[in-house]
């Protein structure tokens, strides 16, 4: 990954905070990989995907221990765990995405022609971007190889949302599904911004028939983001005015066109306007 998208991800998840294990709706584990029990965990998630036998069902499950061993590595981070166990915890969930993966590829009606499927797909981006957050906020609490490890995970994990997201939807309501979703992740004034960034990113990674709702979506997000910033009131302007002042910097580090830069630093240059006016 670009070092700039890097730097850009890590100064975002300050302002927009992270994700936590109940929005993922796993709860805190209380067994992790480096337990002489886990292995019990794991037989217990093989018997219930032995016998969950519906397609769907199965690739809900799928995603629910993905999940699960995403925030099983964040509470080995959190932990200090040494790197080796931290490793063995990032091979758990790549393998488990992996495994989702393929269970989805086997779900053969679309979202568009089956409701039940159209729940998944919402669902499944909503915590495919809280998976981007966390993956990114981890990187900047390990060791540089650790680190090297989780931002090949989270690039990975860019190409199977993408190919997931394709696999389901038609290609007509890829913006529309991306929007509505984006929209309900995050909760925070900059959430369009951040969003800015995931699309950026996932258009880099999808086949060449979803970049341009991908981008589409992006120029959405951007729309948003320079409306609901001039319209924040006065009080919320200035519980956030240290994060616009830094804003430019970020800005500056985005893959972004050049004209996508230049409203965003415009947008930012007339809130920090009017909060100085107001004062």
């Amino acid at each position: 990954m670009n070092k700039k998208i890097l730097i850009l991800s890590i100064s975002l998840l300050f302002l927009a905070g992270i994700a936590s294990a109940q929005e993922l709706e796993a709860g805190k584990p209380t067994i992790l990989p480096d337990s002489p029990f886990y292995f019990l965990k794991e037989w217990n998630r093989q018997i219930q995907s032995f016998f969950t036998f519906n397609s769907l069902s199965k690739a809900e499950l799928k995603e629910k221990f993905a999940d699960e061993k995403l925030i099983e590595l964040k509470e080995m981070v959190e932990q200090e765990k040494n790197q080796e166990r931290i490793e063995k915890a990032i091979r758990n969930y790549q393998n488990e995405m992996e495994s989702a993966k393929k269970a989805t590829e086997k779900i053969r009606e679309r979202a568009e022609s089956n409701e039940k499927v159209e729940d998944f797909l919402d669902k499944f981006i909503q915590h495919q971007a809280l998976h981007q957050e966390i993956l990114q906020k981890l990187e900047e609490q390990v060791p540089e190889q650790a680190m090297e490890k989780i931002r090949e995970t989270r690039e990975a994990h860019l190409e199977k949302f993408g190919e997931v997201m394709m696999h389901l939807e038609s290609q007509e309501r890829i913006q529309e599904r991306l929007e509505k979703n984006l929209q309900e992740t995050f909760g925070n004034e900059l959430k369009s911004l951040r969003n800015v960034e995931i699309l950026n990113e996932l258009e880099e990674k999808v086949p060449t028939e979803a970049k341009e709702a991908v981008r589409r979506a992006q120029e959405t997000s951007l729309n948003e983001f320079k409306e609901k910033m001039e319209e924040l009131p006065l009080q919320s302007q200035e519980r956030i005015q240290d994060s616009i002042s830094n804003m430019t910097q970020m800005i500056e580090k985005m893959e972004v066109n050049p004209e996508t830069k230049e409203v965003l630093i415009q947008t930012k240059n007339r809130i920090m306007e009017r909060v100085g006016q107001e004062k």
